[in-house]
């Protein structure tokens, strides 16, 4: 795949709001003051994190349309209960608040209408140049799967999902992977921790804290390590896992669960393409868990009317596929539906029936995704010489795009389209 984000800078995002949407106004009596939210190389809950400690926030205070990535620089609104919010402009290094009217409730996920990318394009290929137009013009008549991409599934380690282990009812698995098996974003303090918590499992009693280096892995081991006091007779392996699970941050395992569905989100549209499209139709790109990604592309060659003709018949069956597929949730194993694709799926494979949802405090987002996106607005510069990548021998090209997507699409998924 081409490089993107080569620097912070280079990977823009701003939400936009339609006006008919949400309307704020300047009304200080409103329970909820909306911010402007400008940052450069901040995950959008580890700088609000940051910002409650410094002023005096609760951290559960905020609100927010959309989570940005770390490695952008971004636009966002958020939400502060009045009692709370800051009554000017604050700012620290990278980031900055303002004021931004009045609401009458938190912000929530999916409020704001998309958001606009702009997005430099490094390290490209000769060939990849040539096809540029076409592929482009291909988006604006056939449209692209609706992909979670790799993002989305950054908890995985050893090709396996903690949250598919949980479902699963393997609470103890699910957390040997996430305390034992590195991942590809490890630093190398949390590799080490990972190296020595594995070489002692599941003995995790033997652990002091102090020789822990990554601190969110403190506090899960704290976890386990305090089950053995409150109660007085030998805890099981599970009892410490669970104590363990539930000490991680609310966050983390919710990102596990959502990265269960995402993935059997991916598989049932990844079948349902299969059943209508031709396989040399379709171009995957494997990412690892949750791919390949198959995109329906008129191969290279074609040209004229053959070309344009392939191109709508892509377009037709694209259109035969369900315009959305539901989120797996649990419940489903109890439908009857013969024509959901999703309900079809959780009865063919269904998650462990003893999964104490409860017990694990889980809430799933029970929801339907559109199949197909529509970036909108897509533009692209002429592709130039890159000078950060390639050689004068093997000469590597770059270039910006800028394209809006709906709220919960991904723009690296465009990018693969365009460029992979």
């Amino acid at each position: 795949m081409a490089k993107i984000r080569t620097t912070p800078e280079e990977f823009q995002v701003d939400e936009f709001y339609s006006g008919d949407k949400l309307i704020f106004t300047e009304d200080t009596a409103l329970p909820y003051q909306i911010f402007k939210l400008t940052k450069t190389g901040w995950e959008t809950q580890a700088l609000s994190s940051n910002i409650s400690k410094k002023h005096g926030i609760p951290v559960d205070a905020w609100g927010f349309s959309g989570l940005k990535d770390r490695r952008s620089k971004t636009t966002q609104l958020v939400s502060l209960p009045s009692r709370y919010a800051p009554k000017n402009r604050i700012s620290g290094k990278d980031w900055t608040l303002e004021p931004h009217g009045a609401f009458g409730r938190h912000l929530k996920s999916g409020d704001h209408s998309g958001n606009r990318f702009s997005i430099v394009v490094r390290d490209i290929r000769h060939r990849e140049t040539q096809l540029l137009a076409s592929r482009v013009e291909q988006i604006s008549k056939i449209g692209l799967p609706n992909w979670f991409d790799s993002q989305r599934f950054g908890s995985a380690a050893k090709g396996k999902l903690p949250g598919e282990l949980l479902m699963k009812g393997d609470l103890v698995g699910a957390m040997k992977l996430h305390l034992t098996e590195p991942q590809p974003s490890d630093r190398s303090s949390r590799r080490r921790d990972r190296k020595y918590l594995k070489s002692i499992w599941p003995d995790i009693d033997r652990v002091k804290i102090d020789s822990i280096d990554h601190q969110p892995f403190r506090r899960i081991i704290d976890g386990w390590k305090s089950s053995s006091k409150s109660t007085s007779h030998k805890k099981s392996l599970y009892e410490s896992s669970l104590s363990a699970y539930l000490a991680m941050p609310r966050r983390l395992r919710g990102l596990w669960i959502s990265a269960w569905q995402s993935y059997i989100w991916n598989d049932v549209l990844r079948n349902a393409l299969l059943e209508n499209i031709e396989n040399h139709l379709l171009r995957p790109i494997d990412i690892g868990v949750g791919g390949p990604l198959l995109y329906p592309e008129a191969p290279p060659g074609r040209r004229g009317y053959a070309k344009r003709s392939l191109v709508e018949s892509l377009a037709k069956r694209l259109k035969e596929i369900p315009e959305s597929i539901r989120m797996p949730v649990p419940s489903m194993v109890k439908e009857s539906k013969n024509d959901d694709l999703m309900v079809l799926r959780m009865n063919s494979n269904p998650p462990n029936p003893d999964t104490d949802l409860d017990l694990l405090k889980i809430k799933m987002a029970d929801f339907s995704r559109e199949t197909v996106l529509h970036p909108e607005e897509v533009l692209c510069t002429e592709p130039v010489i890159d000078d950060m990548h390639g050689s004068p021998k093997h000469k590597r090209w770059t270039c910006k795009i800028s394209f809006t997507l709906p709220p919960g699409s991904y723009a690296t998924n465009v990018i693969r389209r365009l460029f992979d």
